[in-house]
């Protein structure tokens, strides 16, 4: 059930020319749009354009969805991103850099005009205001994790004003986030109704906050807000049984997805073709291993060798690796006994996509799966238990029986440290091309590491390729810099 995208296809003609300048942000006196902003139903349509911003985030074979799985060791790397070797003037960083700071505009336009808007409906104010909250708090944490320190701009501004306002840090920036979330959690609605399904939650909320606190290692904040989420195990979220039923599109908006970015098929522009993305240019079809609707892109994007080995094989086999990788395919009609090819996303029972750019699935932003999995993490970090019966085994143990292994127990898991290792390894295969793998990678402390023995591998470049400290933040678009023209307002990451 996906209303939410009928609201979405109404207001794309509302607000979608807005803004287009700094920041991708225009004088406020520029705004066509904004007398517009008086009752119930603008704000409707203006907070539905923002999720619309944020569809684009991960709608395509090229967007930054796509990308941020690109830059991990999950993938075949193949690009300047996954090599490394990006800079200023790379497209993709600076294409989201852009909607992200577009959502941060509508929201705050949003914010700075509802209180004196008309309503029939209190609480429905008090929702759109939450989904403000949520979706500014979505792009400031999105800005702070991968850019660090930004502009904080919390209300409609001039432009002039706003080319005046430097880089914060990394923690005001993430200080931010904090701060619309808890605002969001106090605003939004435990869960929507019938026709607005999709819309977010308090409750994907306070798993966003929680991913957030796991990121800065508050562990004990963490814990709160995750069990906010996990307490409504028994009336509101649920881990599925089968694996592939957490990418399938009749399961869309089920008790596995906390919150997760909506598309809806039938050939009227709102699928998307990110799932397009791992399926081969030239697979022959029928095709038996890789069952899919048609054929796809070019480069489109592989499994490492890396990743295929992480899935455990004995003494049983990790079911969830025949679901995401599959290798010997028949390709351009000769078999492919080589490389390993993303399959995770390629399910479908309810709609069957016509065209590339017309799949109805939805795409995750939080699982209850990974709300669970933060939650036995942060358990641990707070002080490791040895009970298998304790909620941290529990949790790990439920996601490994799902995948057909068999559970852990003190004996091998016996401390810490031990723990926190099976919690890496259980992540990395369970969420693998989920775009959580190199933010997770970055907040253990072991990108560096990790992607320098990822790239000794022959397929990976025998040792060409490194990361070096500096890269665990992106590069601020090179046009922003051109922008600003001054290095005491808007000035470059360390490196770049």
């Amino acid at each position: 059930m996906k209303q939410i995208t009928f609201i979405l296809l109404l207001s794309l003609s509302f607000v979608l020319g807005a803004c287009n300048a700094f920041l991708d942000i225009t004088p406020q006196s520029d705004y066509t749009v904004e007398e517009g902003y008086k009752k119930e139903s603008d704000f409707e349509q203006a907070i539905s354009a923002v999720y619309g911003k944020q569809q684009l985030l991960y709608d395509t074979n090229s967007c930054w969805f796509m990308y941020i799985n690109h830059r991990s060791d999950d993938s075949r790397n193949a690009n300047n991103v996954g090599r490394f070797v990006d800079s200023p003037n790379e497209s993709i960083w600076t294409t989201a850099w852009k909607i992200y700071w577009s959502m941060i505009d509508r929201c705050n336009l949003i914010l700075d005009k509802i209180d004196n808007a008309e309503f029939t409906n209190e609480e429905r104010r008090d929702y759109i205001k939450g989904e403000a909250y949520m979706l500014r708090a979505y792009a400031y944490w999105s800005l702070g994790w991968q850019w660090g320190g930004v502009p904080l701009i919390t209300k409609t501004t001039p432009l002039a004003e706003i080319r005046k306002i430097p880089r914060s840090t990394q923690e005001a920036t993430l200080g931010q986030a904090i701060s619309d979330y808890k605002e969001a959690i106090k605003l939004l609605p435990e869960e929507w109704g019938t026709n607005d399904i999709g819309r977010a939650t308090r409750y994907a909320a306070a798993g966003m906050l929680g991913r957030l606190y796991m990121f800065q290692n508050n562990f004990e904040d963490a814990r709160t807000y995750l069990k906010m989420v996990v307490d409504q195990e028994s009336v509101r979220y649920k881990m599925e049984e089968k694996y592939e039923d957490c990418f399938i599109d009749s399961k869309d908006n089920g008790k596995e997805r906390v919150w997760e970015v909506q598309f809806i098929g039938g050939q009227i522009g709102e699928g998307n073709s990110f799932i397009t993305g791992f399926i081969p240019e030239k697979l022959t079809l029928p095709n038996t291993a890789y069952v899919a609707p048609f054929t796809g892109y070019s480069g489109n994007m592989r499994a490492s060798e890396n990743l295929w080995d992480a899935y455990e094989t004995s003494p049983k086999v990790d079911k969830r690796k025949a679901l995401s990788v599959v290798t010997y395919v028949k390709i351009n009609g000769t078999y492919d006994t080589q490389s390993k090819l993303v399959y995770k996303y390629c399910k479908w029972d309810t709609y069957t996509p016509k065209e590339k750019n017309d799949w109805a699935n939805n795409l995750p932003i939080l699982r209850y799966t990974d709300v669970k999995m933060m939650y036995a993490e942060a358990l641990n970090e707070l002080g490791y238990v040895a009970d298998v019966n304790s909620e941290p085994f529990k949790i790990l143990n439920a996601v490994r029986a799902r995948a057909g292994l068999d559970a852990l127990t003190p004996v091998e898991l016996y401390d810490k440290d031990t723990f926190r290792d099976a919690i890496i390894q259980e992540r990395r295969v369970e969420f693998a091309f989920e775009g959580l793998r190199w933010c997770d990678l970055i907040r253990w402390g072991i990108a560096v590491s990790t992607m320098n023995e990822h790239f000794k591998h022959r397929d990976e470049g025998s040792g060409q390729y490194t990361v070096q400290d500096y890269q665990l933040l992106l590069p601020i678009p090179f046009a922003e810099m051109a922008a600003y023209n001054d290095v005491n307002i808007m000035w470059q990451n360390e490196g770049y």
